[in-house]
């Protein structure tokens, strides 16, 4: 199986991803697809708002499972960090800022 497969259900989702300019955005941390209305479709004052997706907007398939809350539970746990303006965090061991947490834990 290539490269493309293993990581997404289609190949077209996975160029759509690779562009930055467009509003799918998958978070490799959280194994989280996300679907972000673009700046200039929001007024003057909105900040940026973002959907979290459960399934492929290409093909339907299901995504596999959004990761943040389980990733939350490690940090309280491990850390005891349990808000997300701690200044901790940003001194978190680099398995917890990639897919390697989740990927060592075979989830």
């Amino acid at each position: 199986m290539d490269k493309i497969m293993e990581k997404y259900c289609c190949e077209p989702v996975e160029l759509l991803i690779a562009n930055p300019d467009c509003p799918l955005k998958y978070r490799a941390w959280t194994r989280q697809h996300i679907l972000t209305i673009p700046q200039d479709y929001l007024k003057e004052n909105e900040v940026c708002i973002s959907f979290k997706i459960s399934y492929c907007p290409r093909c339907g398939t299901k995504l596999p499972e959004n990761l943040t809350d389980a990733w939350w539970d490690i940090i309280e746990e491990k850390f005891g960090i349990s808000e997300l303006f701690d200044e901790r965090l940003k001194d978190l061991p680099e398995e917890f800022k990639t897919d390697a947490w989740w990927k060592n834990r075979g989830l």
